[in-house]
């Protein structure tokens, strides 16, 4: 397991290289939220995470793993704020994310649109290792934002498939 550098949650919004996806949806703050931090079933709505658990409390400063093509990663929750804004910071796994990248910071954003719409952004920040991996994930920047808003695409689905659940 390779770890990666911490940063300060803000350090997000300066990263060296950022990526980002956002999509307005018909779900109330508090039913993306109640998706988002069920973070076992991460898998049923973001195709890239093929499984996901919890390692260590609940809330800010809690833990989980997550793998992506049967690579895990270790993140650590340092944006906890109750239907507006949840995030972590990848602190070290295997494969090609802790090779290439020193630091990589996720948030998702929860704007209110109206009672029942809200948008949903999703960004990414990250410090890659050397300048050949800055080309590198310069090259993956439309793959990764790809799989994000196919990400929110299924976060949205799953809502619908809630609601109608209920």
């Amino acid at each position: 397991m390779r770890e990666m550098t911490r940063q300060p949650a803000e350090w997000i919004d300066r990263a060296p290289h950022k990526v980002r996806a956002s999509r307005e949806m018909i779900a109330s703050p508090e039913e993306v939220w109640n998706v988002l931090i069920d973070h076992e079933r991460w898998p049923e709505w973001f195709d890239a995470i093929g499984r996901a658990e919890r390692t260590g409390g609940e809330g800010l400063g809690s833990t989980r793993s997550v793998w992506i093509n049967k690579r895990r990663l270790d993140e650590e929750f340092n944006i906890w704020d109750d239907t507006r804004s949840f995030g972590f910071q990848v602190l070290g796994g295997e494969g090609p994310i802790p090779r290439f990248a020193e630091s990589l910071d996720e948030r998702v954003d929860i704007q209110v649109l109206s009672p029942e719409r809200v948008r949903v952004t999703y960004l990414q920040g990250w410090l890659p290792r050397s300048p050949l991996s800055a080309r590198i994930l310069k090259l993956a920047s439309k793959p990764i934002t790809k799989s994000l808003r196919a990400g929110l695409a299924g976060l949205e689905q799953h809502i619908a498939a809630q609601r109608a659940d209920t």
